[in-house]
């Protein structure tokens, strides 16, 4: 086959644009730190590392989603142990006042150590979070669950019309996994069927109900007291069940962390070596491609020196 002057050039020129584009996608990797940015580069590769992306975007929320239901639970957790200690302190003034030795400016002293008491359960009851939503209102956080006389907001209370189909918030913590990060207030502070009112109250209204026999000393005052007792350490147990659970979904969320963040770590470096430059062979490339260029060049000019005119002077 004829090899023209024509041809030599055109393959002269491709091979200097082939060596200038190889160093500038040398230099983009070098600069950007990214050597994957195409499917044309690598269709497999990319598609690989377009999948670990969204993993890893997956896994970056779970990560902040276990880190937000752990604060709030721990918050939580924190105000009913709080909450544990004024209740054992209502119980022990119901006591108290049930002793034959009392006399009127006592009793009068525990009743009102009885409503402040009472003022910081229902201070506690209605805690809010950083963001203004009220621990213990479930999927209706922004409805304040106990009003001033400590009736049960009727979006809670499961046996009101207006209620609002209430349950924990959940957040999910992996693919097949989520927790509760709060407990409605009706599930901890009501009682269906109260000792001491006869119906379904909170312990805001049982307490209500013990000062008020504090005062007037009804005829029916042991059966008060002893039914007033009964309704703390009922309550008292199921603050004890809610802490529960919550200690074992702050161990869910420890287990969960850990798990996450080692599936994260891996995640990353297999899209990193997928993804990312290698600078240390991107720089050998960039110098390769150099030297080839220098070539090239060097062989143009003198392959441009060679002609029949040249030959015969």
């Amino acid at each position: 086959m004829r090899v023209s002057t024509s041809m030599v050039f055109a393959q002269g020129l491709s091979n200097l644009q082939q060596q200038q584009s190889a160093m500038l996608q040398s230099q983009q990797e070098i600069a950007t730190g990214v050597k994957l940015t195409n499917p044309a580069q690598d269709p497999v590769a990319f598609s690989t590392a377009s999948d670990l992306s969204v993993l890893n975007s997956k896994q970056n929320q779970y990560s902040t989603n276990i880190d937000n239901a752990t604060g709030k639970i721990q918050v939580q957790e924190s105000t009913l142990g709080s909450i544990t200690t004024m209740l054992q302190s209502v119980r022990d003034v119901a006591i108290q006042a049930n002793n034959a030795a009392q006399n009127g400016m006592s009793l009068s002293a525990l009743t009102d150590q009885l409503d402040q008491l009472q003022k910081a359960l229902a201070g506690q009851m209605n805690a809010t979070d950083e963001r203004g939503e009220y621990l213990f209102s479930g999927t209706v956080a922004r409805e304040k669950p106990y009003d001033a006389s400590g009736q049960l907001n009727p979006a809670l209370d499961s046996t009101s019309p207006s209620f609002q189909n209430v349950t924990s918030v959940k957040l999910a913590i992996s693919d097949q996994q989520s927790v509760a990060i709060n407990q409605p207030a009706g599930q901890i502070f009501q009682l269906s069927s109260s000792a001491t009112t006869g119906g379904n109250a909170s312990i805001l209204q049982v307490i209500d109900q013990l000062k008020t026999a504090i005062t007037t000393q009804p005829a029916n005052l042991q059966t008060i007291y002893q039914n007033a007792q009964k309704d703390i350490d009922a309550v008292m147990n199921q603050v004890t069940d809610a802490r529960g659970s919550m200690g074992n979904a702050l161990n869910t969320l420890s287990t969960a962390k850990n798990d996450n963040a080692a599936q994260n770590v891996l995640t990353q470096q297999t899209l990193s070596g997928l993804r990312d430059t290698d600078v240390a062979s991107a720089i050998t490339k960039l110098n390769q491609s150099y030297l080839n260029l220098q070539a090239t060049q060097q062989s143009m000019v003198k392959i441009q020196s060679l002609s029949l005119f040249n030959y015969i002077r």
